[in-house]
């Protein structure tokens, strides 16, 4: 996400909230390069050949939005915290349309070892979640599962986890979208870190 914000993605979100239909896809033009490379942090590591890739992601997150019951987004800091919840549930339905794995373990089925391709479950590396342990990969629905028990917990925290470690939003962007100090960003990452590694036994 650009660190200097689109004074036009202002401008499109008043459009919007003041019923003009045309400006929700002037938006996500607008918006799309930010999207993109919200996207494409989320598939550092994985192989070219991987079934959904960032673009692909984005112009499902575009359809979805544009199909979205809604009036509106609040502001470009609400705009972009639900893209970035939305991207993950993107995500969560293209693993679960491909068939669940066992947490941490071998698949039932597909290709085994290989959690992106076959009949296995999307894994991301721990690589772009800052989370270096000893396990290589996650599988994504045992995360998700772990993100939704953290967001009951504390809604923030879940959605920290969203824009700093899935859509990779550094912690002065993530600070200004959740409209918190970066240094609580700092601390809620330590808490998510913590979280993490004693739900999924990294």
């Amino acid at each position: 996400m650009s660190t200097h914000p689109d004074p036009n993605l202002s401008i499109l979100l008043d459009r919007i909230r003041d019923g003009d239909d045309a400006a929700t896809g002037e938006l996500l033009n607008a918006a799309y390069t930010d999207l993109r490379s919200m996207a494409g942090n989320l598939f550092r590591g994985e192989s070219a050949g991987h079934t959904l890739q960032p673009t692909a992601l984005v112009n499902e997150l575009c359809i979805r939005l544009l199909k979205a019951p809604q009036t509106g987004w609040d502001d470009r800091n609400h705009f972009f915290k639900v893209a970035a919840h939305a991207m993950r549930n993107l995500l969560i339905d293209h693993a679960r349309a491909r068939g669940a794995v066992r947490r941490g373990g071998d698949q039932k089925g597909g290709n085994q070892g290989d959690g992106n391709r076959g009949g296995g479950g999307r894994r991301v590396t721990l690589d772009s979640l800052e989370l270096a342990a000893g396990k290589d990969t996650i599988d994504l629905l045992a995360l998700d599962e772990t993100i939704t028990r953290l967001s009951a917990f504390n809604e923030r925290l879940g959605t920290i986890f969203e824009l700093r470690f899935l859509a990779g939003l550094t912690v002065e962007q993530t600070a200004e979208v959740v409209t918190i100090s970066p240094r609580t960003v700092e601390k809620d990452c330590r808490f998510i870190r913590a979280w993490l590694h004693r739900e999924l036994d990294l």
